[in-house]
Protein backbone atom coordinates (compact mmCIF):
# COMPACT_ATOMS: atom_id res chain seq x y z
CA UNK A 1 0.00 0.00 0.00
CA UNK A 2 2.84 2.19 1.39
CA UNK A 3 4.78 1.70 -2.29
CA UNK A 4 1.77 2.37 -4.58
CA UNK A 5 0.90 5.46 -2.91
CA UNK A 6 4.60 6.22 -3.81
CA UNK A 7 4.52 6.32 -6.85
CA UNK A 8 1.22 8.11 -7.73
CA UNK A 9 1.27 12.77 -7.67
CA UNK A 10 1.64 14.47 -5.36
CA UNK A 11 -1.81 15.78 -5.56
CA UNK A 12 -3.12 12.65 -5.36
CA UNK A 13 -1.47 11.74 -2.02
CA UNK A 14 -2.47 14.98 -0.49
CA UNK A 15 -6.37 14.00 -0.33
CA UNK A 16 -6.09 10.54 -0.08
CA UNK A 17 -6.11 9.08 3.32
CA UNK A 18 -4.17 5.98 4.39
CA UNK A 19 -6.68 2.94 5.88
CA UNK A 20 -5.50 3.35 9.23
CA UNK A 21 -5.71 7.37 9.48
CA UNK A 22 -9.33 6.83 8.14
CA UNK A 23 -10.25 4.17 10.65
CA UNK A 24 -9.22 6.37 13.29
CA UNK A 25 -11.46 8.88 11.92
CA UNK A 26 -14.65 7.00 11.70
CA UNK A 27 -14.64 7.47 15.76
CA UNK A 28 -14.14 11.12 15.58
CA UNK A 29 -16.80 11.64 13.02
CA UNK A 30 -19.25 9.92 15.31
CA UNK A 31 -18.93 12.93 17.56
CA UNK A 32 -19.42 15.19 14.92
CA UNK A 33 -22.99 13.07 14.13
CA UNK A 34 -24.19 13.69 17.31
CA UNK A 35 -24.19 17.71 16.50
CA UNK A 36 -25.72 17.15 13.30
CA UNK A 37 -28.90 14.48 14.74
CA UNK A 38 -29.58 17.53 17.18
CA UNK A 39 -29.84 20.15 14.55
CA UNK A 40 -31.90 17.72 12.48
CA UNK A 41 -33.82 17.04 15.26
CA UNK A 42 -34.12 20.61 16.32
CA UNK A 43 -34.67 21.88 13.27
CA UNK A 44 -37.63 19.48 12.04
CA UNK A 45 -39.44 19.79 15.42
CA UNK A 46 -39.32 23.94 15.37
CA UNK A 47 -40.84 23.50 11.69
CA UNK A 48 -43.37 20.79 12.40
CA UNK A 49 -44.93 23.11 15.57
CA UNK A 50 -44.30 26.27 13.30
CA UNK A 51 -46.43 24.41 10.78
CA UNK A 52 -49.02 23.04 13.19
CA UNK A 53 -49.72 26.03 14.28
CA UNK A 54 -49.39 28.50 11.65
CA UNK A 55 -51.73 26.27 9.43
CA UNK A 56 -54.09 24.48 12.41
CA UNK A 57 -57.15 26.19 10.95
CA UNK A 58 -56.41 23.82 7.15
CA UNK A 59 -53.83 21.31 8.69
CA UNK A 60 -55.06 18.84 6.01
CA UNK A 61 -54.17 20.86 2.92
CA UNK A 62 -50.45 21.19 4.70
CA UNK A 63 -50.27 17.25 5.40
CA UNK A 64 -47.03 17.27 3.13
CA UNK A 65 -44.85 20.09 4.63
CA UNK A 66 -46.22 18.44 8.37
CA UNK A 67 -44.61 14.94 7.36
CA UNK A 68 -41.63 16.38 5.76
CA UNK A 69 -40.30 18.51 8.75
CA UNK A 70 -40.89 15.05 10.95
CA UNK A 71 -39.39 13.15 8.53
CA UNK A 72 -36.10 15.56 9.93
CA UNK A 73 -36.76 14.15 13.43
CA UNK A 74 -36.91 10.55 11.71
CA UNK A 75 -33.67 11.27 9.99
CA UNK A 76 -32.15 12.24 13.38
CA UNK A 77 -33.04 9.07 15.37
CA UNK A 78 -32.41 6.52 12.13
CA UNK A 79 -28.60 8.39 12.16
CA UNK A 80 -28.54 7.92 16.05
CA UNK A 81 -29.77 4.12 15.98
CA UNK A 82 -27.32 3.27 13.22
CA UNK A 83 -24.58 5.34 15.24
CA UNK A 84 -25.14 3.10 18.43
CA UNK A 85 -25.18 0.17 16.82
CA UNK A 86 -21.66 0.98 15.37
CA UNK A 87 -20.38 2.28 17.89
CA UNK A 88 -21.03 -1.12 20.14
CA UNK A 89 -19.30 -3.04 16.80
CA UNK A 90 -15.32 -1.78 16.99
CA UNK A 91 -14.65 -4.79 14.69
CA UNK A 92 -16.60 -3.92 11.71
CA UNK A 93 -14.93 -3.11 8.79
CA UNK A 94 -14.59 0.39 7.58
CA UNK A 95 -17.36 1.20 5.48
CA UNK A 96 -19.75 0.24 8.10
CA UNK A 97 -18.47 2.30 10.40
CA UNK A 98 -19.18 5.02 8.61
CA UNK A 99 -22.87 4.12 7.51
CA UNK A 100 -24.26 6.71 10.24
CA UNK A 101 -22.50 9.70 8.31
CA UNK A 102 -23.56 8.03 4.54
CA UNK A 103 -26.84 8.00 5.84
CA UNK A 104 -26.98 11.27 7.34
CA UNK A 105 -25.57 12.75 4.41
CA UNK A 106 -27.73 10.99 1.30
CA UNK A 107 -31.18 11.40 3.50
CA UNK A 108 -30.69 15.18 3.76
CA UNK A 109 -29.86 15.43 0.21
CA UNK A 110 -33.09 13.62 -1.08
CA UNK A 111 -35.01 15.54 1.19
CA UNK A 112 -33.58 18.28 -0.45
CA UNK A 113 -34.70 17.23 -4.03
CA UNK A 114 -38.35 15.72 -2.46
CA UNK A 115 -39.55 19.13 -1.27
CA UNK A 116 -38.23 21.08 -4.27
CA UNK A 117 -39.57 19.21 -6.79
CA UNK A 118 -42.90 18.27 -5.38
CA UNK A 119 -43.50 21.48 -3.21
CA UNK A 120 -44.63 24.96 -4.07
CA UNK A 121 -44.00 26.50 -0.70
CA UNK A 122 -42.17 29.47 -1.37
CA UNK A 123 -40.45 28.23 2.03
CA UNK A 124 -38.93 25.27 0.19
CA UNK A 125 -35.87 27.35 -1.58
CA UNK A 126 -34.99 28.03 2.25
CA UNK A 127 -35.57 24.84 3.88
CA UNK A 128 -33.14 23.34 0.73
CA UNK A 129 -30.09 26.19 1.60
CA UNK A 130 -30.73 24.68 5.45
CA UNK A 131 -29.89 21.61 4.41
CA UNK A 132 -26.79 22.32 2.26
CA UNK A 133 -25.84 24.34 5.15
CA UNK A 134 -25.92 20.91 7.06
CA UNK A 135 -24.52 18.60 4.69
CA UNK A 136 -21.77 20.93 5.04
CA UNK A 137 -21.17 20.49 8.95
CA UNK A 138 -20.92 16.95 7.81
CA UNK A 139 -18.97 17.16 4.75
CA UNK A 140 -15.64 18.72 7.05
CA UNK A 141 -15.15 15.67 8.35
CA UNK A 142 -15.59 13.39 5.20
CA UNK A 143 -13.31 12.43 2.65
CA UNK A 144 -13.70 14.79 0.02
CA UNK A 145 -13.01 12.42 -3.01
CA UNK A 146 -16.61 10.92 -3.07
CA UNK A 147 -18.60 13.16 -1.38
CA UNK A 148 -17.47 16.82 -3.09
CA UNK A 149 -18.82 15.35 -6.85
CA UNK A 150 -21.82 13.81 -5.12
CA UNK A 151 -22.79 17.18 -3.00
CA UNK A 152 -22.21 19.00 -6.44
CA UNK A 153 -24.43 16.66 -8.50
CA UNK A 154 -27.39 17.37 -5.61
CA UNK A 155 -26.71 21.00 -5.71
CA UNK A 156 -26.72 21.31 -9.74
CA UNK A 157 -30.62 19.79 -9.49
CA UNK A 158 -31.04 21.73 -6.66
CA UNK A 159 -29.61 24.90 -8.43
CA UNK A 160 -31.67 23.85 -11.95
CA UNK A 161 -34.64 23.79 -10.42
CA UNK A 162 -34.40 27.24 -8.27
CA UNK A 163 -33.54 29.00 -11.50
CA UNK A 164 -36.47 27.55 -13.36
CA UNK A 165 -38.59 28.69 -10.33
CA UNK A 166 -37.10 32.03 -10.35
CA UNK A 167 -35.02 31.38 -7.24
CA UNK A 168 -32.15 32.92 -8.36
CA UNK A 169 -30.82 34.75 -5.35
CA UNK A 170 -30.63 31.46 -3.22
CA UNK A 171 -29.51 29.00 -6.31
CA UNK A 172 -26.41 31.68 -6.38
CA UNK A 173 -25.93 31.28 -2.73
CA UNK A 174 -26.32 27.74 -2.57
CA UNK A 175 -23.89 27.22 -5.29
CA UNK A 176 -21.16 29.40 -3.39
CA UNK A 177 -21.61 27.58 -0.45
CA UNK A 178 -20.99 24.29 -2.30
CA UNK A 179 -17.95 25.39 -3.65
CA UNK A 180 -16.70 26.91 -0.16
CA UNK A 181 -17.15 24.08 1.57
CA UNK A 182 -15.68 22.35 -0.73
CA UNK A 183 -12.75 23.82 -0.60
CA UNK A 184 -12.82 24.20 3.42
CA UNK A 185 -13.66 20.26 3.02
CA UNK A 186 -10.50 19.80 0.70
CA UNK A 187 -8.03 22.36 3.17
CA UNK A 188 -8.75 20.35 6.16
CA UNK A 189 -8.75 17.14 5.03
CA UNK A 190 -5.18 17.79 3.61
CA UNK A 191 -3.82 19.64 6.59
CA UNK A 192 -5.47 15.76 8.76
CA UNK A 193 -3.26 13.88 6.01
CA UNK A 194 -0.02 16.10 6.62
CA UNK A 195 -0.43 16.28 10.51
CA UNK A 196 -0.95 12.53 10.25
CA UNK A 197 1.90 11.83 7.95
CA UNK A 198 3.81 13.87 10.46
CA UNK A 199 2.88 11.90 13.76
CA UNK A 200 4.15 8.94 11.85
CA UNK A 201 7.34 10.21 11.59
CA UNK A 202 7.75 11.63 14.98
CA UNK A 203 6.44 8.33 16.29
CA UNK A 204 8.88 6.43 14.21
CA UNK A 205 11.09 8.73 15.48
CA UNK A 206 10.43 8.16 19.27
CA UNK A 207 10.18 4.22 18.21
CA UNK A 208 13.98 4.43 16.86
CA UNK A 209 15.32 6.72 20.15
CA UNK A 210 13.65 4.23 22.42
CA UNK A 211 15.31 1.42 20.99
CA UNK A 212 18.60 3.03 20.95
CA UNK A 213 18.19 3.93 24.79
CA UNK A 214 17.33 -0.05 25.37
CA UNK A 215 20.21 -0.26 23.15
CA UNK A 216 22.33 1.66 25.28
CA UNK A 217 21.04 0.49 28.44
CA UNK A 218 21.76 -3.21 27.63
CA UNK A 219 25.08 -2.36 26.64
CA UNK A 220 25.70 -0.27 30.20
CA UNK A 221 23.89 -2.89 32.54
CA UNK A 222 26.68 -5.24 30.58
CA UNK A 223 29.72 -3.14 31.32
CA UNK A 224 28.21 -2.90 35.17
CA UNK A 225 25.94 -5.74 36.11
CA UNK A 226 28.95 -8.34 37.00
CA UNK A 227 28.95 -11.06 40.28
CA UNK A 228 31.14 -9.59 42.76
CA UNK A 229 33.29 -12.05 44.84
CA UNK A 230 32.68 -12.87 48.36
CA UNK A 231 35.69 -10.68 49.42
CA UNK A 232 38.07 -10.86 52.57
CA UNK A 233 38.50 -7.65 53.70
CA UNK A 234 34.94 -6.13 52.94
CA UNK A 235 31.10 -6.54 52.01
CA UNK A 236 29.18 -4.48 49.60
CA UNK A 237 25.94 -3.83 48.64
CA UNK A 238 24.82 -1.21 45.79
CA UNK A 239 21.66 -0.26 44.21
CA UNK A 240 21.45 2.02 40.87
CA UNK A 241 18.07 3.34 39.30
CA UNK A 242 18.20 5.43 36.15
CA UNK A 243 15.72 8.15 34.75
CA UNK A 244 15.64 7.39 31.58
CA UNK A 245 16.66 3.77 30.65
CA UNK A 246 20.31 4.71 30.48
CA UNK A 247 21.82 6.15 33.58
CA UNK A 248 24.65 8.70 34.05
CA UNK A 249 25.17 7.33 37.87
CA UNK A 250 28.56 5.17 37.70
CA UNK A 251 29.96 2.91 40.43
CA UNK A 252 32.79 0.39 40.61
CA UNK A 253 34.85 -2.03 42.58
CA UNK A 254 38.54 -2.42 41.84
CA UNK A 255 39.65 -5.55 43.08
CA UNK A 256 42.58 -7.89 43.37
CA UNK A 257 41.97 -11.86 43.94
CA UNK A 258 39.27 -12.05 46.89
CA UNK A 259 40.61 -8.49 48.20
CA UNK A 260 38.42 -5.38 47.16
CA UNK A 261 41.59 -3.09 46.41
CA UNK A 262 39.07 -0.08 45.84
CA UNK A 263 35.88 1.56 44.94
CA UNK A 264 34.24 4.30 43.18
CA UNK A 265 30.79 6.52 42.46
CA UNK A 266 30.69 9.09 39.91
CA UNK A 267 27.66 10.87 38.60
CA UNK A 268 28.08 12.61 34.67
CA UNK A 269 26.40 15.89 34.50
CA UNK A 270 23.13 15.78 32.09
CA UNK A 271 20.97 13.08 31.57
CA UNK A 272 19.71 10.43 28.63
CA UNK A 273 22.15 8.95 26.17
CA UNK A 274 25.13 11.12 26.22
CA UNK A 275 25.49 10.90 29.78
CA UNK A 276 25.52 7.35 29.83
CA UNK A 277 27.94 6.89 27.01
CA UNK A 278 30.57 9.09 28.77
CA UNK A 279 30.64 6.61 32.00
CA UNK A 280 30.86 3.43 28.92
CA UNK A 281 34.03 5.97 28.07
CA UNK A 282 35.44 6.87 31.58
CA UNK A 283 34.68 3.58 33.28
CA UNK A 284 37.91 1.91 31.48
CA UNK A 285 39.81 4.71 31.87
CA UNK A 286 39.26 4.25 36.00
CA UNK A 287 39.85 0.53 36.38
CA UNK A 288 43.36 1.26 33.84
CA UNK A 289 44.81 4.24 35.91
CA UNK A 290 44.06 2.73 39.58
CA UNK A 291 45.71 -0.49 38.75
CA UNK A 292 48.54 1.13 36.95
CA UNK A 293 49.29 3.33 39.16
CA UNK A 294 49.12 1.78 42.98
CA UNK A 295 52.26 3.22 44.12
CA UNK A 296 51.58 6.60 43.69
CA UNK A 297 49.28 9.47 46.22
CA UNK A 298 45.91 8.66 45.31
CA UNK A 299 45.43 12.69 44.36
CA UNK A 300 47.92 11.73 41.63
CA UNK A 301 46.04 8.70 40.13
CA UNK A 302 43.18 11.20 40.27
CA UNK A 303 44.94 13.75 38.41
CA UNK A 304 46.14 11.24 35.35
CA UNK A 305 42.47 10.11 35.33
CA UNK A 306 41.20 13.61 34.64
CA UNK A 307 43.76 14.53 32.40
CA UNK A 308 42.76 11.31 30.34
CA UNK A 309 39.32 11.63 30.60
CA UNK A 310 39.31 15.49 29.08
CA UNK A 311 41.73 14.22 26.15
CA UNK A 312 39.43 11.22 25.23
CA UNK A 313 35.95 12.84 25.85
CA UNK A 314 37.63 15.86 23.73
CA UNK A 315 34.36 18.04 23.06
CA UNK A 316 32.23 16.26 24.81
CA UNK A 317 30.66 19.43 27.68
CA UNK A 318 29.66 16.20 30.20
CA UNK A 319 31.94 16.76 33.49
CA UNK A 320 32.05 14.32 36.38
CA UNK A 321 31.59 14.29 40.46
CA UNK A 322 32.94 11.09 42.10
CA UNK A 323 34.54 10.03 44.94
CA UNK A 324 37.70 7.68 44.48
CA UNK A 325 38.26 5.43 47.27
CA UNK A 326 41.28 2.74 47.80
CA UNK A 327 41.98 0.59 50.80
CA UNK A 328 45.29 -0.92 52.28
CA UNK A 329 44.08 -2.77 55.73
CA UNK A 330 41.79 -0.65 57.37
CA UNK A 331 43.08 2.24 56.40
CA UNK A 332 41.20 4.18 53.60
CA UNK A 333 42.40 6.46 51.05
CA UNK A 334 39.51 8.77 49.82
CA UNK A 335 39.54 11.60 47.04
CA UNK A 336 36.21 13.79 46.67
CA UNK A 337 35.69 15.21 43.58
CA UNK A 338 32.70 17.94 43.99
CA UNK A 339 30.28 14.59 44.60
CA UNK A 340 28.06 14.40 48.17
CA UNK A 341 29.82 13.88 51.20
CA UNK A 342 29.34 9.87 52.06
CA UNK A 343 28.42 9.08 55.49
CA UNK A 344 30.91 6.97 57.76
CA UNK A 345 29.55 4.48 60.64
CA UNK A 346 31.68 3.70 63.11
CA UNK A 347 30.47 0.59 64.83
CA UNK A 348 32.87 0.66 68.01
CA UNK A 349 31.28 4.30 69.34
CA UNK A 350 27.63 4.13 67.87
CA UNK A 351 29.07 7.69 65.93
CA UNK A 352 27.20 7.91 62.68
CA UNK A 353 27.49 11.28 60.42
CA UNK A 354 28.56 12.94 57.08
CA UNK A 355 32.74 12.58 56.36
CA UNK A 356 34.48 15.55 56.38
CA UNK A 357 31.17 17.54 56.39
CA UNK A 358 32.57 21.39 56.38
CA UNK A 359 34.40 19.56 52.93
CA UNK A 360 37.69 20.58 54.05
CA UNK A 361 39.14 17.89 51.91
CA UNK A 362 36.67 18.46 48.96
CA UNK A 363 38.33 18.59 45.17
CA UNK A 364 37.47 20.11 41.75
CA UNK A 365 35.13 18.12 39.22
CA UNK A 366 36.73 15.77 36.88
CA UNK A 367 37.16 16.55 33.38
CA UNK A 368 36.01 19.77 33.17
CA UNK A 369 37.87 21.79 30.21
CA UNK A 370 37.25 25.57 31.46
CA UNK A 371 38.45 25.25 34.74
CA UNK A 372 41.97 24.01 36.49
CA UNK A 373 41.60 21.11 38.04
CA UNK A 374 43.24 20.29 41.45
CA UNK A 375 42.60 16.89 43.89
CA UNK A 376 43.13 16.39 47.29
CA UNK A 377 43.23 13.52 49.94
CA UNK A 378 42.83 12.43 53.39
CA UNK A 379 42.77 9.37 55.06
CA UNK A 380 40.51 7.67 57.48
CA UNK A 381 40.48 4.38 59.29
CA UNK A 382 37.40 1.04 59.26
CA UNK A 383 37.60 -1.08 61.83
CA UNK A 384 35.45 -4.44 61.96
CA UNK A 385 31.81 -3.14 61.14
CA UNK A 386 32.42 -0.16 60.41
CA UNK A 387 30.20 1.05 56.92
CA UNK A 388 30.66 3.82 54.57
CA UNK A 389 27.84 4.82 52.59
CA UNK A 390 27.95 6.74 49.31
CA UNK A 391 25.30 8.48 47.06
CA UNK A 392 24.51 10.44 44.00
CA UNK A 393 23.10 13.74 44.42
CA UNK A 394 19.90 11.90 42.89
CA UNK A 395 19.16 10.98 46.77
CA UNK A 396 19.64 14.18 48.11
CA UNK A 397 17.21 15.65 45.37
CA UNK A 398 14.53 13.37 45.74
CA UNK A 399 11.54 15.15 45.52
CA UNK A 400 7.94 14.49 47.21
CA UNK A 401 4.55 15.61 45.53
CA UNK A 402 4.76 19.09 47.54
CA UNK A 403 8.47 19.21 45.84
CA UNK A 404 10.37 19.17 49.12
CA UNK A 405 13.56 17.72 48.79
CA UNK A 406 14.91 14.78 50.71
CA UNK A 407 18.05 16.04 52.03
CA UNK A 408 21.12 15.61 54.47
CA UNK A 409 18.44 15.90 57.26
CA UNK A 410 16.22 12.80 55.86
CA UNK A 411 19.64 11.12 54.65
CA UNK A 412 21.34 10.98 57.80
CA UNK A 413 18.33 9.86 59.93
CA UNK A 414 17.77 6.78 57.61
CA UNK A 415 21.16 5.57 57.60
CA UNK A 416 21.61 5.72 61.43
CA UNK A 417 18.48 3.67 61.72
CA UNK A 418 19.35 0.98 58.37
CA UNK A 419 23.50 0.90 59.93
CA UNK A 420 21.61 -0.81 63.22
CA UNK A 421 19.64 -4.06 61.29
CA UNK A 422 21.38 -6.80 58.90
CA UNK A 423 23.36 -5.81 56.36
CA UNK A 424 21.83 -7.32 53.37
CA UNK A 425 18.79 -5.66 54.31
CA UNK A 426 19.97 -1.71 54.70
CA UNK A 427 19.70 -0.75 51.22
CA UNK A 428 16.20 -1.90 51.34
CA UNK A 429 15.72 -0.40 54.40
CA UNK A 430 17.37 3.32 52.92
CA UNK A 431 14.87 3.09 49.62
CA UNK A 432 11.95 2.24 51.75
CA UNK A 433 12.47 5.48 53.81
CA UNK A 434 12.72 7.64 50.43
CA UNK A 435 9.83 6.28 49.05
CA UNK A 436 7.68 6.82 51.66
CA UNK A 437 9.16 10.85 51.27
CA UNK A 438 8.49 10.83 48.13
CA UNK A 439 5.60 8.82 47.74
CA UNK A 440 6.43 7.12 44.54
CA UNK A 441 6.68 10.31 42.74
CA UNK A 442 8.50 10.80 39.35
CA UNK A 443 12.45 11.87 40.04
CA UNK A 444 14.04 14.02 37.61
CA UNK A 445 17.80 12.46 38.79
CA UNK A 446 19.49 8.94 38.45
CA UNK A 447 19.74 7.39 41.86
CA UNK A 448 22.65 5.37 43.08
CA UNK A 449 23.24 3.84 46.43
CA UNK A 450 26.83 2.18 47.67
CA UNK A 451 27.31 0.83 51.29
CA UNK A 452 30.61 -0.65 52.11
CA UNK A 453 31.48 -2.41 55.49
CA UNK A 454 34.72 -3.55 57.25
CA UNK A 455 34.70 -7.53 57.90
Amino acid sequence: MKNTINKRPAFYKNFIMQREQKASLATNNLHRLAQVEQILFSFGLIMSIVTVIRFHSNLKAHLFELCYYFSYILTSIHVLIVAIITKRHPEWPLWRKNQPTHIAIFEVLILSIIVLYTSSNPVSPYTVYTNVCIISIVMLAIEPVFFIPLLFIFSFLIIYRMMANGDVYIAVNILLTTIVISALSLFKWNALIKEYRLEQIRDNHLEAIEKEIELAAYVQESFTKKKMPDFSNYEIAYYSKAMSGVSGDMYDFYTHETQLKGAGIFDVSGHGIASGLVTMLVRNIFQQEFHQNEDKPLYEVMEIIDKRIRIEKQSIENYLTGILLRFSGNNVEIVNAGHPCPILYKKQTGECDFFDKKRKFSSSVIGLLTIDSFFQETSFRMESGDELILFTDGVKEAMNTEHDEYGDDRIISSVRNAVQQDFNNQIHLLLNDMGMFTENSEQNDDITIVIIKKK
